[in-house]
């Protein structure tokens, strides 16, 4: 039986077009399904599971953003997340038109990440062969990193169709130079860095591209039109260049500093499955084909974007994200197609082991609690089952803002316990924060829940001592319940 299932499977990714048929289906066929078919998986993989985490700590932030007006959105842009404002605009329209339940939420992501893989089958075709293009994108839609940016509602998924775009565009360009084309591309990385600044990186890949061509004595005009297709991009997209810059300091202060450790398990960390993207790295560095330059510049696309974003984070503040580089599955999972071409019954082989390393770790990130923070539905639960008439609410002291965003989307459509503290709105303070009565004990409710995150040892360390101190001075705790990584606590009055 597994004898037949690979021999039916291998002929499969021979990818050669049946004889049967008119002429014309025989010569679209191989230019399609490179394409379609690994997007078509990727839309049952992404699809799986959508709506089953509950939103996480980030998503939490793009909810509460999406649900302002423009003119708010615009005011938070200017404190904070304003290189992702776009996103967030975007959001807004798109919830306004389809509801703001999570799978709408996300749906967005899982589009673009669909439409981005079937790009990859594409880039694979054109550089390559159909089977290469084929083979690269199913290696693709098996990472377990890239279905959790199609399923979370934040702008990776779309950047990385972007990212995969714009490469695809440049490749196009390279072999027929026109100022369509690269107007086409200069548009492709202007909406890039529009949904993700530092998405741009790929440009240290496309210039190795570049560079090659014009070594090689190809055509001239590329000596004209990538830069001003690049510089085109670059100003359109620097006023949310400088908003980054200067939001720099309190945008990416929670980042850990970088040493060796973060650099040695970073490839495993990219792919989402250690085991799984070290067996992608290793068929990659097999990589042999008479187009050795195309190779190379493969091989600068996939190392180039995380050795400057890991550099950068040695040398001045961190930056070192995973998911900030995580168009670079691509070249090296089209790599280790050319390293599989040729060799269906292998072919199939290491898809089957590919899948089988990743197979847990895409069942984590479809768990309830996934996308970071307490599982907010469950908690969601508990205080909706448990409230009364004139209950109150407050938060911990760490994150905030997103546990406060997380019970209110949750019970968006339910009654739930008044905000104590809250004195101004995250939306009319034009910040992610609410703004609360500064000394925290402005509250005499005579039932209060609690909701914090939770830590290794004490449940209530995130409660901080001004609320651990009027609990204990004013209230008795009459309930209770431990969650990973969230505390719920009810008190009442003495």
């Amino acid at each position: 039986m597994v004898e037949q299932f690979v021999v039916t499977a291998a002929t499969i990714l021979e990818a050669r077009p049946a004889a049967t048929g008119t002429p014309r289906s025989r010569a679209v066929w191989p230019v399609l399904y490179p394409s379609v078919l690994p997007a078509l998986v990727m839309l049952a993989v992404g699809a799986v599971g959508l709506a089953r985490p509950a939103l996480g700590w980030d998503e939490h932030a793009t909810w509460s953003a999406a649900t302002r007006t423009p003119g708010q959105i615009a005011q938070l842009a200017g404190t904070m997340d304003g290189v992702i404002a776009p996103y967030y605009l975007f959001l807004h329209f798109w919830t306004a038109a389809v509801g703001d339940s999570v799978a709408m939420m996300r749906l967005p992501s899982l589009v673009a990440v669909v439409l981005g893989v079937g790009l990859v089958g594409e880039l694979g075709r054109r550089l390559f062969a159909p089977a290469v293009g084929l083979t690269g994108a199913l290696i693709v839609t098996a990472v377990p990193q890239l279905s959790r940016y199609a399923a979370e509602a934040r702008a990776y998924g779309i950047a990385f169709f972007f990212a995969v775009l714009s490469t695809l565009l440049l490749y196009v360009t390279l072999g027929r130079p026109t100022w369509r084309r690269w107007t086409a591309y200069g548009l492709a990385l202007t909406l890039l860095g529009a949904t993700h600044m530092l998405g741009l990186l790929v440009l240290s890949g496309h210039a190795v591209a570049v560079a090659v061509r014009l070594r090689a004595g190809r055509d001239r005009r590329v000596l004209l039109g990538w830069p001003a297709a690049v510089l085109a991009a670059l100003l359109l997209v620097s006023p949310l260049i400088r908003l980054g810059l200067s939001q720099r300091g309190t945008q990416l202060e929670w980042i850990d500093p970088m040493d060796l450790h973060r650099v040695l398990i970073a490839p495993g960390v990219i792919f989402g499955a250690p085991m799984a993207g070290l067996l992608i790295v290793g068929l990659a560095l097999a990589a042999r084909h008479p187009r050795r330059a195309v190779l190379a510049e493969l091989a600068a696309l996939a190392t180039l974007p995380p050795v400057l974003l890991i550099a950068v984070s040695f040398v001045t503040s961190p930056l070192w994200v995973p998911r900030y580089v995580l168009v670079v599955i691509v070249p090296l999972a089209l790599l280790a197609a050319v390293a599989l071409h040729g060799l269906p019954g292998r072919t199939v082989a290491a898809l089957v082991l590919i899948v089988a390393t990743a197979f847990e770790a895409h069942q984590a990130v479809r768990g309830p609690a996934a996308r970071g923070g307490m599982d907010f539905r469950k908690a969601a639960a508990i205080v909706s089952a448990g409230q009364r008439p004139g209950d109150g609410v407050v938060y911990g002291r760490v994150g905030t803002w997103s546990l406060r965003a997380g019970l209110e989307y949750e019970l968006r459509h339910r009654a739930r316990p008044t905000d104590v503290l809250l004195r101004r709105s995250a939306a009319e303070a034009g910040t992610l924060g609410a703004t609360e009565c500064p000394e925290l004990t402005c509250f005499t409710t005579a039932r209060v829940w609690y909701v914090g995150a939770r830590r290794a040892g004490d449940p209530m360390a995130d409660a901080g001592d001004t609320l651990r101190a009027k609990f204990a001075a004013e209230y008795r705790r009459t309930g209770y319940w431990l969650l990973p990584l969230g505390t719920i606590a009810l008190y009442e009055r003495r």
